[in-house]
């Protein structure tokens, strides 16, 4: 492990530019997941800053700063010909939390002790100070990181009334890898204040999902969440597979929740837009994942090729992942069916459809042409006269046009 004597020599040299103008008015130390990350040598967290200046002094000494959060003590600082920004918080003192989601109010403090009390778990509560180095560790961070243990700073049903998202957020560290557990105070506390789950916003829930199905231990992480009845409040219904392993994307990773679960398709669809907030787009891959025949999906040549066209390219490698989690591997099969020769653009247009046929335009000569350009695309036809064959096997004049499926997948 990192010794902490060296983690300031890691710093970037836009990091130490920050550092130096806060300190040259203030005091800085370097706090939360830079910290933490810093002792595995990942450095995979934002370098999160606080200080003892106000948030007013802090937008003077970076006026291209983004304040936003300036009332809750946050500045985003930027400094011009530079991308990045730097969370740098103003020290806070000890608030109430009687809607379980913010303070009460902001109190700014003068105590980087008290303000590190604040935070949920020990392992986000070190800090080391600049320009001295000095390392701080007052509530034993350093032994739950080398333990791999998840333990809340303080009385861990208290940090969990302030914020339901600590819950999640303790679920989250979980997940960066099968080593880490939480302590026995702490698991308790989760399951006890499982309710203040009800006072945390959809999008904040939502995004610690999104975390958590991207770790390496995700999947371990939800097994947890559902033994102890925080899954159920979340995603009623959801069943986590055996052996379930995320695979990282949002759409497919639900669709494998609730693809063996007793809520159909449109309630699990609804709860994924109320409850995690997800995007138009990643319901409607979710609403397609939800509709395939697993066993029989990507099976056969004419369904391949309506798989070609009929489905976004960006999302094809989702349908491949759901499946192969679901212990369909297609990749083989597709690779050898390639997309048809002649593209997705109809060889029959509906004027030669009408003059062929003597239909007029309408409901069954616009059924009849996407009919066809199904049978083209599933027969990987090359010309238009291979198409223009294809309509002496349908009864255009008598059948019901609902009957003729037209181009799509599945």
């Amino acid at each position: 492990m990192e010794d902490p004597s060296n983690l300031l020599t890691k710093l970037g040299d836009d990091d130490l530019q920050v550092l130096r103008r806060l300190s040259s008015e203030g005091t800085a130390w370097i706090v939360g997941g830079w910290v933490r990350d810093g002792f595995s040598s990942t450095h995979n967290s934002d370098l999160d800053i606080a200080t003892n200046l106000l948030p007013a002094d802090v937008i003077r000494l970076f006026p291209d700063s983004l304040t936003h959060g300036a009332r809750f003590g946050t500045i985003g600082v930027r400094i011009p010909g530079n991308g990045k920004t730097w969370e740098v918080t103003s020290l806070r003192s000890e608030a109430g939390y009687t809607d379980g989601r913010r303070p009460d109010a902001v109190v700014f403090g003068k105590n980087i002790i008290e303000d590190l009390s604040r935070r949920d778990f020990t392992v986000n509560s070190m800090a080391i100070s600049f320009p001295d180095g000095e390392f701080l560790d007052p509530f034993g961070g350093i032994g739950d990181l080398r333990s791999k243990t998840i333990r809340t700073v303080g009385n861990p049903s208290k940090r969990f009334s302030e914020d339901g998202l600590r819950i999640l957020r303790g679920y989250r560290f979980l997940s960066a890898s099968d080593l880490w557990r939480l302590s026995d105070e702490t698991e308790a506390a989760m399951k006890e204040c499982v309710s203040m789950i009800d006072n945390v916003s959809s999008e904040r829930i939502g995004g610690e999902i999104r975390r958590i199905i991207n770790l390496p231990s995700g999947g371990n992480s939800l097994k947890l969440m559902q033994q102890h009845g925080i899954l159920e409040k979340i995603l009623p219904g959801a069943n986590l597979p055996d052996r379930f392993r995320t695979t990282g994307d949002i759409s497919v990773d639900m669709a494998l929740l609730y693809a063996d679960s007793d809520v159909g398709p449109n309630t699990s669809s609804d709860t994924l837009k109320d409850n995690l907030k997800l995007t138009k787009e990643e319901i409607s891959i979710f609403d397609l994942l939800m509709s395939l025949q697993v066993q029989n999906s990507l099976v056969s040549a004419e369904e391949i090729r309506r798989f070609h066209v009929a489905v976004p390219p960006e999302w094809k490698g989702r349908v491949m992942r759901y499946l192969e989690s679901k212990g369909e591997d297609r990749s083989q099969i597709l690779s050898t069916i390639e997309p048809p020769v002649a593209g997705a653009v109809p060889l029959v247009d509906g004027n030669t459809l009408s003059e062929f046929t003597g239909l007029d335009p309408g409901i069954r000569l616009g059924r009849l042409k996407g009919h066809l350009h199904r049978l083209q695309i599933e027969r990987d036809m090359t010309c238009k006269d291979e198409v223009l064959d294809c309509v002496g096997e349908i009864d255009y004049v008598n059948g019901d046009p609902l009957d003729w499926e037209v181009l799509s997948w599945p």
